[in-house]
């Protein structure tokens, strides 16, 4: 290291590791602190140039620039006000800038992504250039009084640099993956002094970072701004999917003007982004740079409005030339106790409140209007008047203020909804709705008052879905045809042969019975086995089931039957005694397309079910098997007329239901 250098850093351990190493936490925190300085130096142009080979970061800005003396006293000076009356340095030259540095320690933050700093910087013709390397200052400042001279480098001073400061940072702390993306956002969302406007602009490469760069005005939904006409006019413009808007003045309160705005987003998903920044909150911007990350942090807003809340407040009162500074050594919060901020405080929240509540009455009415968008809950809620027309309403809107991303879960609770205000209105109990919660709307059994309510909504969605199964069955009048169908739904549908019968239980034993059904099937002759489609075993609820399936054409006998079916189930009863459930039921259906021979002697029908009654076993006609399951619902049928329209909204919001599913699966 060279002993002759110019250049003197004057600090304690204490400081460097308090106020430097471990001040910043992120990348786009320390370059902003560098964009920051720039700003300060009336500079014009940043550019900031990421290199992932060489694993640096380079900062070149075209301000003043520092003459040896600046280094020393300003650069390298912890803590140098600069804001001092006596130092005059408040406004800047050239831009007449209020300059955004106050205490100098800005620097430092560098050694937090850094091992090794390197400036260069030029002014009024005097080139100057200095390393510091983080190890050297550990050990200089341990060993000395505190002083730390860097290495010169005035010798390697670029030539094509003529004005302004270039600082180079190397041995960076923190991978590079992702930051130049990540970056250009944190930047545009850090400053609001970006553009020709400002005569200030920041280049990442070769591309300018713009207000457009912070990606989320498309997001605003509705808005609230607190801007003069022609700044709110702007502000708009870039909120190019807003719906709603309230523009008022600016703010006054003690210590100046409070200036900003609020949005809340369409989704609460869409205040998530990729790279996990945090869209979801309301930044403090003071003097063009940002001063706290989330003002909603300090009013610590719960309700559901609160995920869908960002914005940016401005008050630049809080940092006046000749008053106290109050933001905190980080320079990204602002001292609490300050009456200043206590009153900007005071006032952010009412305004929270007061949005939340109009967001609340603004979701309530496009609620409304997105549900009536399904021509038949507009027909139905046509159909209501005054107050319970009212309620409907405060139901829509509360779906529509619910935290659901996914339009199929929405649509679902739009469904449930719909039969709940029915239930709830016919029990004359319709205040359950406005006593509720919004967050209790996704536990939409709440709506129910009894456990009969809620087994009539399953009731209605499980007999509606059968119905639609027998009558696709019925469609298929021809016999071959309707053999092909009934293979294909009955061993899913077992319900069909009993309404008692709902679906497999146990899939092991299933696939355990199975391969012993399939030695004796292969042990019978051709004829056997031609004349079947299939048998399956099925273990349901309370039993097990055999059910042989015969082809249409096939003419059999009782007897016949007794001697095909007694095989699996004796082949069914000896495994049950083997696994200790020798006990339980088993039941054994024969679906034919034609009757048994013997069924035409005299009292044939009774001796044939007599017979096979010995060993549990009954006969099923394929056009019994759709009658007998039509008319075990006619009960239901019957009241279809009473509930009609109550059942084409469910019918279409399930329609609705089934094309999300399709197109969810598909994408």
């Amino acid at each position: 290291m060279t002993t002759s250098s110019p250049y003197e850093m004057t600090l304690s351990l204490n400081v460097l590791n308090h106020l430097g190493i471990n001040l910043y936490s992120n990348v786009p925190a320390v370059i902003s602190e560098v964009v920051a300085n720039a700003y300060d130096a009336d500079a014009e142009t940043v550019r900031i140039i990421v290199d992932d080979t060489a694993k640096s970061i380079t900062i070149i800005d075209d301000g003043c620039g520092m003459t040896a003396k600046d280094v020393n006293d300003r650069f390298l000076h912890v803590g140098y006000q600069r804001r001092s009356s006596v130092n005059g340095e408040a406004i800047t030259v050239k831009h007449k800038r209020k300059v955004m540095g106050r205490k100098g320690i800005g620097k430092l933050s560098l050694f937090s992504i850094a091992k090794v700093v390197e400036v260069y910087t030029t002014k009024g013709g005097e080139k100057n250039a200095f390393r510091m390397r983080l190890d050297d200052i550990r050990q200089q400042i341990g060993e000395t009084t505190g002083r730390y001279q860097p290495e010169s480098l005035v010798d390697q001073f670029p030539g094509d640099f003529t004005q302004g400061t270039k600082i180079v940072l190397t041995e960076l702390k923190k991978e590079l993956i992702n930051v130049v993306s990540g970056l250009r956002k944190r930047l545009a969302r850090r400053f609001s002094i970006l553009g020709t406007e400002y005569s200030f602009r920041v280049f990442i490469g070769d591309r300018e970072v713009t207000v457009e760069d912070r990606d989320y005005f498309h997001k605003a939904q509705f808005l609230w701004l607190f801007e003069s006409a022609e700044s709110a006019a702007a502000i708009t413009t870039r909120c190019r999917n807003i719906e709603n808007q309230e523009v008022q003045d600016p703010a006054p309160l003690t210590g100046g003007q409070a200036r900003g705005w609020l949005a809340t987003s369409f989704s609460p998903k869409d205040l998530k982004d990729s790279d996990d920044e945090q869209i979801n909150r309301v930044t403090l911007m003071v003097r063009g740079k940002l001063a706290h990350e989330n003002l909603l942090e300090e009013i610590k807003e719960s309700s559901i409005f609160g995920s869908y809340l960002f914005g940016e407040v401005h008050a630049d009162f809080l940092d006046l030339d000749d008053a106290e500074d109050i933001a905190t050594s980080s320079r990204q919060r602002i001292m609490e106790d300050d009456p200043r901020y206590q009153d900007l405080i005071t006032w952010f929240t009412g305004q929270v409140r007061r949005i939340g509540a109009a967001w609340s009455k603004l979701r309530n009415q496009k609620g409304t209007k997105v549900a009536l968008e399904n021509p038949h809950i507009k027909a139905w809620f046509e159909t209501l008047e005054g107050d319970t027309r009212k309620k409907a309403e405060r139901l829509f809107g509360k779906i529509n203020q619910l935290t659901v991303d996914d339009s199929y879960q929405r649509t679902q609770l739009f469904a449930h909804s719909v039969l709940a205000f029915e239930v709830l209105r016919h029990r004359d109990n319709l205040d359950a709705l406005d006593a509720m919660d919004i967050a209790d709307i996704k536990a939409v059994g709440v709506l129910f008052t009894s456990i009969e309510d809620l087994e009539a909504v399953l009731y209605h969605r499980i007999v509606t879905q059968r119905i639609r199964v027998i009558e696709k069955l019925q469609e298929h009048v021809d016999d071959d045809v309707l053999e092909k169908v009934l293979r294909d739904h009955l061993f899913t549908n077992l319900w069909l042969l009993d309404p008692s019968w709902e679906r497999a239980t146990d899939r092991s034993m299933e696939e355990t019975i199975g391969k012993q059904f399939q030695s004796i099937t292969d042990s019978l002759d051709e004829s056997e086995r031609r004349s079947r489609i299939d048998i399956r075993y099925k273990r349901i609820t309370g039993a097990h089931v055999i059910v042989e399936l015969k082809r249409h054409s096939v003419h059999t006998k009782t007897i016949d039957l007794y001697g095909q079916v007694n095989k699996y189930r004796t082949a069914l009863l000896t495994h049950l005694d083997k696994i200790g459930k020798g006990d339980e039921r088993v039941e054994c259906v024969c679906v034919l397309g034609k009757e048994p021979s013997d069924w035409s002697a005299p009292r044939g029908r009774k001796d044939s079910a007599d017979t096979l009654k010995s060993i549990d076993t009954r006969i099923v006609r394929y056009e019994e098997l759709l009658r007998n399951a039509r008319d075990g619902y006619k009960e239901y049928l019957d009241q279809e007329e009473k509930t009609g329209e109550l059942r084409k909204i469910l019918d279409s919001l399930e329609e609705d239901v089934d094309e999300n599913l399709i197109s969810r699966d598909t994408n």
